[in-house]
């Protein structure tokens, strides 16, 4: 399998670079294999779980939300919310959508809060299903 580059992006800074086989991302379209020399591609990534093979080896980390272009030979992903599955601890997810459970209980109208705490906790939900594959 031919290899290509892989960049990570966040407002952090970056997250990952590397030579990879192959990666599998949510678009709204559903989920998608992305490989060298693929046709110039550009999309907004859904609330997923990101799967990375490299070296014959799957990474799989909770990315929440984001931006993939892909080019012939590299392809570029820009988030805001990723972690390796490996980091991810079930207590402060939970504790986090217990949280966001919360708040949504008490929020009665359609205001930027609403959305904000909702984001949350399908960040969080994505979180707990990524570190159960």
């Amino acid at each position: 399998m031919s290899m290509f580059k892989l960049t990570i992006s966040t407002p952090y800074g970056l997250f990952y670079e590397k030579e990879v086989d192959i990666v599998t991302l949510k678009t709204s379209e559903g989920y998608i294999g992305l490989q060298k020399n693929r046709i110039p591609f550009i999309s907004a990534i859904e609330i997923s779980s990101l799967f990375i093979k490299e070296s014959g080896v799957t990474r799989i980390a909770a990315i929440g939300g984001g931006i993939v272009f892909v080019e012939k030979n590299y392809i570029d992903i820009f988030t805001d919310d990723i972690q390796w599955k490996e980091h991810l601890d079930k207590n402060e997810i939970q504790a986090t959508i217990d949280k966001a459970n919360e708040k949504l209980q008490l929020l009665n109208s359609n205001n930027i809060e609403k959305y904000k705490t909702e984001l949350t906790l399908k960040r969080a939900l994505n979180k707990l299903e990524t570190l159960l594959k």
